[in-house]
């Protein structure tokens, strides 16, 4: 899989909907993540994926297409993923954060949440504990988390790299659920 950086983060701020981002793109496949090898990459294959995204407050459910390359060196394929996409799941990210937002808001319960949104509860609680781990590895030893709160979020919704850090040096997406939950820094 071959991440693409797709936003400049911020999300509260960015106008456009997920699915507007995601055609705006141009697909770069400057080096292969396998061998890494140099301009070796070439397009090979499409499929295509749901995606749920959020746009006016609303769940909107598309399908897109995901192009696929081909190296040319190790003969190995990826998908050109934008980092607005969490890996292995139909949810962008936007949604997750937006629905984590208005948990913490708590206008309704929290069924009547996950009903508006058409989510499991156990699915916002999976997203709540995910959020906690991985914006720990973010953080330093010294602002580790406990809960799901509001600064947590903003400094996450606030940052223009996220994705992009995160995924380089952990080699899962934000918000990827990962059967290793004791996550390491790739060396170097």
């Amino acid at each position: 899989m071959i991440r693409q950086k797709a936003i400049l983060f911020k999300l509260n701020q960015i106008k456009f909907t997920d699915m507007q981002l995601l055609v705006s793109m141009k697909p770069s496949y400057k080096v292969c993540p396998s061998c890494q090898a140099k301009k070796c990459c070439s397009p090979h294959d499409t499929y295509d994926r749901d995606l749920i995204s959020i746009v006016n407050g609303t769940r909107k459910d598309d399908r897109i297409t995901i192009e696929r390359v081909m190296c040319s060196s190790c003969k190995g394929t990826h998908a050109l993923l934008p980092d607005i996409l969490i890996p292995l799941r139909s949810y962008s990210l936007r949604f997750i954060l937006y629905v984590l937002k208005a948990y913490l808001i708590r206008k309704i319960t929290v069924v009547a949440l996950c009903e508006s949104f058409c989510i499991a509860v156990s699915t916002l609680y999976q997203w709540i504990h995910l959020f906690i781990l991985h914006t720990n590895l973010l953080y330093s030893a010294e602002k580790q988390i406990s809960k799901l709160t509001q600064t947590a979020l903003c400094f996450i919704d606030d940052s223009d790299s996220i994705p992009e850090k995160f995924s380089s040096t952990y080699q899962f997406s934000f918000l990827q659920n990962q059967k290793r939950q004791n996550a390491e820094p790739r060396p170097g």
